[in-house]
């Protein structure tokens, strides 16, 4: 398709550019800046409850990566992203005299929804609570029974597009920006025919580095330690990758630096290189797939057995793979280590992208059982060293809901025909020897 008429029938919003039936529902973020940075974040600016200096977010992916990325630019922020279900991190953490978000488009994430429970049986009180969800989901009725504040979200966006709504804007105020301040940052990104010419042209490079249905995407940060990678990475796999098809995201240089501003420009990008693949951008149907098993899963007794794995079989297979991943369920503070290892292996088996559990299953999960079948996955899974305590209106613990998602995408990669291993240490450090890096 001509250049000219791509960017004109995005700029109309026309939903039939793409491929499959999500994007008549899927382009509210398209128009996101007009709705949202005017008179609608004064007013929300002005009613958060803020009592204390140090906030709490509770979300997963779509819902959780904005907030990392504004962080980043806010050197003295306090605001803490808890993506995660680590029972370690969990334990660690205190939810008294802290304000809170928990955010969830769908209203039934599990880790958000556990998470939430736990808080409000460790000391978190309702009047510090803010709930973003769209309109309809469980979480709305929860809002109005604890008499917290409820901000809805736009239902016709998916999450990893949300980063200029207030899954993205209500995190940003609470990690120190301003409402000039993000006006100012995020005013080029109002749909403007150069914004969507620019990202028509860089999409269009881009695509010509596909050689059957599959490219590689260079990252210039480490989404291991950094939010605005993290968010990118997000929506570049989660984007793209799918029915064999993909753009895999590769560190490739740690010099460069994304900033909000950037936001609508990848947006547009993303939803591009999927254009150029035929493949749906807006939907995620292996990270659904997987979801629904934890469910099942948390239904009996959860096992922390070690799989038998073949240590030889496994460097083989992680020599001869287009890219490898490490799977890590650990706590968060075990980023700068996970970083270090992932070089390791990048070193000496190729090509390695890494990053946390549960986190990673809401974004770069999809692409790896969905998207080109050339990876070998290895899960570590870290033992937990805190006791397990049975999460508030639960039968289970975050020990059983940790390892039961574990558990759950070991067995998708394994549906989906990917070779994945699972090594169990006391701590990742092990891994290294176990595997004579």
């Amino acid at each position: 398709m001509d250049p000219a008429q791509l960017t004109s029938r995005l700029l109309e919003g026309d939903a039939t550019l793409f491929a499959g039936t999500t994007a008549a529902h899927s382009l509210g973020w398209l128009h996101h800046p007009e709705r949202y940075l005017g008179e609608w974040l004064d007013d929300v600016a002005t009613r958060l409850p803020a009592r204390h200096d140090r906030t709490l977010l509770l979300g997963m992916g779509g819902s959780s990566s904005p907030a990392r990325f504004y962080a980043d630019w806010r050197a003295d922020h306090l605001l803490t992203v808890l993506d995660t279900s680590n029972p370690d991190t969990i334990a660690a953490t205190d939810f008294s005299g802290a304000n809170v978000i928990a955010s969830s488009k769908s209203g039934g994430t599990i880790e958000t929804q556990a998470l939430l429970a736990h808080a409000l049986a460790n000391g978190l009180d309702p009047r510090d609570l803010v709930i973003i969800t769209d309109p309809g989901s469980n979480l709305v009725e929860l809002a109005a029974s604890l008499g917290a504040m409820l901000i809805e979200g736009d239902p016709n966006t998916g999450g990893r597009f949300s980063a200029l709504s207030p899954f993205g804007l209500v995190p940003a105020l609470y990690a120190g920006w301003t409402v000039t301040q993000l006006r100012e940052e995020l005013a080029g990104c109002s749909l403007s025919h150069d914004l969507v010419a620019h990202a028509v042209s860089t999409a269009a490079e881009l695509a010509k580095t596909i050689v059957e249905g599959e490219a590689t995407f260079a990252l210039g940060a480490d989404p291991i330690t950094s939010g605005s990678a993290l968010w990118l990475e997000q929506l570049i796999a989660e984007t793209t990758g799918k029915e064999g098809r993909g753009f895999i995201p590769v560190l490739e240089i740690t010099e460069a630096s994304y900033a909000p501003r950037d936001m609508q420009r990848y947006h547009l990008i993303a939803a591009l290189l999927a254009w150029h693949l035929g493949v749906d951008p807006f939907n995620q149907p292996n990270v659904e797939s997987a979801k629904r098993d934890v469910f099942a899963l948390l239904q009996e007794p959860v096992s922390w057995a070690r799989h038998n794995e073949d240590l030889g079989v496994l460097s083989e297979l992680l020599l001869d793979s287009v890219y490898n991943v490490l799977q890590v369920y650990a706590p968060l503070d075990v980023a700068d280590r996970l970083s270090a290892l992932r070089v390791r292996f990048d070193d000496q088996y190729g090509t390695t992208t890494a990053n946390l559990g549960p986190r990673y299953l809401h974004s770069t999960g999809q692409l790896h059982k969905g998207g080109p079948a050339g990876v070998v996955g290895l899960q570590i899974i870290q033992r937990p060293r805190s006791k397990p305590i049975r999460i508030s209106g639960r039968n289970y613990t975050f020990h059983d809901l940790h390892m039961a998602q574990a558990t759950s995408d070991y067995r998708a990669m394994q549906a989906a025909d990917r070779p994945v291993y699972q090594l169990i240490v006391d701590d990742i450090d092990d891994v290294a020897g176990l595997l004579h890096l």
